[in-house]
């Protein structure tokens, strides 16, 4: 049986005409049924987490994998020297009194299926044994090329420095570094000679 069911509207001096039409073939006790519940594109298995980089500090030389926001980025990241104290490269941009600057060697390969665009920096905090947090300063030294802004295809690397400025007499701790200029969650720890 077909059913028609018209209306007729007056919408802003112009008539509109919407026609529903029926015939009675649809499944009244399926649609719309709780039983049904809502359509989800949910997987199908549940989600595994990714574990944590690591129970605690690694030691210079041992690599991490870090794993960043999106789930196709990874990227092994390895502390490869420890330049303390760093050396400037010019007599423009130095230490401040009763400072020193130390240069961290980074080796990043991105291990991963996303491309990794980052300024790897952002996401480093060096540590010293008082519990003080340092964050990357902006300088040049003679110890290798300041690791900036990089962008790596999957399986590509890329090697630099990044500079921190610490107190004369502070002894270092630890490195911490994330991905996504610290804004990921895992989080990796090399322990400092």
């Amino acid at each position: 049986m077909v059913t028609a069911v018209v209306f007729l509207f007056l919408v802003g001096g112009c008539f509109a005409l919407i026609l529903n039409v029926d015939d009675g073939s649809a499944d009244r006790e399926t649609l719309g049924s709780p039983s049904r519940g809502p359509v989800t594109s949910e997987p199908t298995s549940p989600a595994t987490e990714e574990q944590p980089a690591g129970d605690g500090p690694v030691a210079v030389g041992a690599a991490i994998t870090l794993h960043g926001m999106d789930s196709d980025l990874r990227v092994d990241v390895t502390v490869t020297r420890v330049f303390d104290p760093a050396t400037p490269a010019n007599d423009f941009l130095k230490p401040d009194a009763g400072s020193r600057w130390v240069a961290v060697e980074l080796r990043l390969k991105n291990t991963g299926t996303a491309v990794y665009s980052d300024a790897p920096g952002n996401g480093l905090k060096l540590i010293d044994t008082e519990g003080q947090q340092y964050n990357q300063t902006f300088g040049e030294v003679k110890e290798g090329v300041i690791l900036s802004s990089i962008t790596a295809n999957p399986g590509d690397s890329r090697k630099g420095v990044i500079l921190f400025e610490v107190a004369q007499d502070a002894g270092l701790a630890t490195l911490q570094m994330a991905l996504n200029s610290g804004f990921a969650d895992e989080k990796g720890e090399w322990k400092l000679p």
